[in-house]
């Protein structure tokens, strides 16, 4: 008699154990599916205005989606002694998948911290150093909307970290040493219309075109968050004949653009050359 009472304790502990370990595998599996998510929906919510990309960025993919990263790594680990200790053995699939999520996801955060460090905290890059090209009132109006707008002035900045005053066009020199003016064999006229749709190609938004002036001017939108980028592109007369082209791009908001103005110079250089 005591022994099948003994028998229906156990068998009552063992069911107890198994619903624990279901639980907190269903909850192991929520985080590590919202966890990668978290980071999506914080760079597609700020672009299609849900939210600030201050909020996106800052918060979000800052400061939430890496506790969760924590959050899944632990309950992984948990559920996957779970997974050993109670027997029938269940719920490895969802701790291994919990525990590697993390990991990559930490890995991804820690090669774009250091792509961070490796580059100078700007956030204007321009063909030409010496005679930058402006942006006309097409552009200008649309920045004078935007909150915390970054200035277009060049050669001096404040840094929004400290308030120091950055000198833009040595940092570039420095980090950017490839971006250069590109000359090319057409008239001004010939490459004005390659330059358009060099622009079309990379599906910027036009903004505004002058022939005369040889200024075309453009926005570029990025994928993630939504970050607004114009671009500026001038058109001269070389004087061995021929086109100089120059491009400057220059971000509305944001401190560092992480290589991406420079990067989107490099792609509109490299169509205007195989035109």
């Amino acid at each position: 008699m005591s022994s099948d009472i003994i028998t229906i304790e156990q068998k009552a502990k063992g069911v107890k154990r198994q619903n624990i370990r279901k639980w907190i595998l269903r909850l192991t599996l929520v985080i590590a599916i919202i966890a990668p998510l978290t980071f999506a929906v914080a760079g597609l919510g700020a672009k299609i205005g849900l939210w600030d990309w201050r909020f996106g960025l800052g918060t979000l993919t800052r400061n939430v989606g890496p506790k969760l990263l924590v959050a899944s790594g632990v309950l992984g680990l948990l559920s996957l002694i779970l997974a050993f200790m109670i027997q029938p053995r269940k719920g490895l699939t969802i701790a291994i998948l919990a525990l590697i999520i993390p990991v990559i996801g930490f890995l991804r955060l820690g090669a774009a911290q250091k792509k961070v460090q490796s580059l100078p905290f700007i956030h204007d890059i321009t063909t030409d150093t010496q005679d930058v090209p402006t942006f006309t009132q097409a552009i200008m109006s649309e920045r004078a909307e935007v909150k915390g707008v970054n200035t277009v002035t060049y050669v001096g900045k404040k840094d929004k970290e400290d308030g120091t005053l950055v000198s833009v066009l040595q940092t570039q020199t420095e980090a950017y040493a490839d971006i250069r003016p590109l000359v090319l064999e057409g008239d001004t006229a010939e490459v004005f219309d390659q330059a358009k749709a060099a622009v079309k190609q990379l599906d910027w938004a036009l903004k505004s075109e002058n022939l005369e002036s040889g200024i075309i001017e453009a926005t570029d939108t990025t994928f993630w968050y939504g970050f607004e980028d114009d671009v500026v592109i001038r058109i001269r007369p070389s004087e061995g004949g021929g086109s100089v082209v120059d491009i400057r791009s220059v971000s509305r908001v944001g401190g560092s653009d992480i290589g991406a103005n420079a990067d989107r110079i490099r792609k509109f250089l490299e169509i205007m050359r195989k035109a």
